[in-house]
């Protein structure tokens, strides 16, 4: 990892409850733009600083450069967040038992998708729920990236004309 001063240190989240957190490079105390940095962390309401040996969940971030996107100086950088809800449900009868996961994902100009996933744990198999729930999420998260790229293709071909054929 190397970084410069005014260089973008993203941390990644560990889990799905807290967000990732972005901080500016203001020093540089390795050698060649190694590790550590001193980080001015940007969710700090009191803007400190903090001395940061980043873990394998960070990454650098570069401003892009004048002439990088032909903008210059004035280039600008989006970023969204799309969030994915995720049901899980199992009913069992006897020693059988199904899990059902529907995750739903709904964008910033208002498509909403839905995947829907199932798993059936045979009676003669262990009793391990969080298996079922595994498959059947996993599931339903390809159907919805499914439905994603058939959104995607028809967006394509609608702006250009030609069709796209998702692999």
């Amino acid at each position: 990892m190397r970084a410069e001063v005014g260089d973008r240190l993203v941390v990644e989240s560990p889990n799905a409850d807290t967000h990732r957190r972005t901080g500016v490079v203001t020093e540089v105390r390795g050698a060649q733009g190694a590790p550590p940095y001193q980080v001015h962390w940007q969710d700090s309401e009191q803007g400190h600083e903090v001395l940061v040996y980043p873990g394998p969940d960070a990454h650098i971030e570069h401003p892009p450069g004048p002439g990088a996107d032909g903008e210059g100086a004035d280039a600008m950088q989006t970023m969204k967040r799309w969030n994915v809800d995720v049901v899980v449900a199992e009913e069992s009868e006897g020693d059988a038992a199904r899990t059902w996961a529907e995750v739903g994902l709904i964008a910033d100009d208002g498509t909403a998708l839905r995947g829907h996933g199932m798993a059936r744990k045979h009676p003669s198999d262990m009793d391990v729920p969080e298996i079922g729930e595994e498959l059947a999420v996993s599931r339903a998260l390809s159907d919805l990236s499914r439905q994603l790229r058939q959104v995607a293709a028809e967006d394509i071909n609608d702006n250009t004309g030609s069709p796209w054929r998702p692999t």
